[in-house]
């Protein structure tokens, strides 16, 4: 055998090793359901992508290849994986255009009619407060026909006398899947005190059903002086994670995270768990909450990678009722396996562990 020889059978069986590390994701417990949880869509290509300044403009289609496989992979397995719902946690799109509303359209078009699911919009989707694009493309008209979808909470006039918070902007769908009843309430970034007060009336009219709140900014890094911070710093401490206490929408009247779960979500006896993106320096993060009743409130954060293609992360929420447990997923449709790293959150842990389930 040859040196050139043995130098390539031997990165063989180091690519063949690694390749083998990958980790497939096993099949569906018996009894369980899944909840999927879209993150972050945005970074488009071609002739509909975002040109920053001083960039040449790019060319092709307007094209998402993660998107597009993330909900192909949803829409081919929802009997295998007993997908019961889906929520996209916001940025949808990452620029304003009509390509890329129409692109993100004709992607969550494949679940229509399948499988009932709702949209957070973040700050990406709205800028400070506008709603008229995400509500021409996701109407209230579109999804009101179905037996799930239980609403939305509308408008308000704000203080500089700007109707906001319009159409299908906050809305309220419902599902059952393993013997359980759930409500789920889509909550734009920074929602304000209105909206916030309507979330209290929807959450007690459904008390009797455990209760999911999707919200586009809720864990990250806690105050903006810390996001400043942390774009020259080399560490990343714990202590600068968590629910965060500022704000991106809606002006004065937008309302943090904090100020959310002290004066709506820490409330409701009924609620379980609260999805969120938007931070992608952040990845990844989850705490545990106690409501005023005591009950147990999962939080999470999934807000991916999205530089490259195969970097199509999803969140799998298979919830397991008789064994009262929900495990959680993170996988890549392209890649075909289990995420074990993530950028600086690196350790399988972060990216696959299990919650505790309060079943009702």
């Amino acid at each position: 055998m040859t040196k050139a020889t043995s130098l390539a059978v031997l990165a063989a069986l180091v690519l063949g090793t690694v390749a083998g590390r990958a980790e497939k994701l096993p099949p569906l417990p018996e009894g369980a359901f899944t909840y999927v949880v879209i993150p972050d869509t945005q970074l488009y290509r071609g002739e509909g992508a975002h040109v920053k300044k001083g960039k040449k403009p790019q060319t092709g289609p307007t094209r998402n290849p993660a998107f597009a496989s993330r909900v192909d992979w949803i829409a081919a397995n929802i009997e295998k994986e007993r997908i019961a719902f889906v929520s996209h946690v916001g940025d949808i799109v990452d620029y304003r255009n009509a390509a890329q509303w129409a692109f993100a359209s004709n992607q969550m078009a494949k679940l229509d009619g399948k499988v009932p699911y709702g949209i957070s919009p973040g700050n990406h989707d709205i800028g400070g407060a506008d709603t008229t694009e995400f509500n021409k493309w996701f109407p209230r008209a579109r999804y009101e026909t179905n037996a799930w979808y239980a609403g939305s909470f509308g408008s308000y006039v704000n203080a500089k006398g700007k109707k906001v918070c319009a159409g299908n902007a906050d809305s309220c769908q419902l599902f059952e899947a393993g013997g359980m009843k759930f409500v789920v309430v889509h909550l734009e970034c920074n929602a304000p005190a209105p909206v916030l007060a309507w979330v209290d009336e929807i959450l007690e009219k459904y008390a009797d059903r455990s209760a999911i709140i999707c919200t586009h900014m809720y864990l990250g890094y806690v105050t903006r002086e810390i996001d400043q911070r942390r774009r020259t710093a080399k560490e990343r401490p714990d202590a600068w994670f968590g629910v965060m206490d500022w704000t991106k929408c809606h002006g004065k009247e937008g309302v943090s995270a904090v100020k959310a779960w002290e004066t709506c979500f820490s409330k409701h006896r009924n609620l379980i768990l609260v999805v969120s993106g938007d931070q992608s320096p952040a990845i990844c993060w989850r705490v545990t909450q106690k409501g005023v009743y005591g009950n147990t409130v999962h939080a999470t954060l999934q807000d991916y990678p999205r530089t490259a293609d195969e970097e199509d992360w999803l969140r799998l929420y298979r919830f397991r009722p008789a064994e009262r447990r929900i495990d959680v997923w993170t996988y890549s449709p392209q890649q075909d396996r289990v995420c074990d790293a993530a950028g600086f959150r690196t350790g399988r842990g972060w990216h696959v562990f299990t919650l505790p389930l309060d079943v009702r």
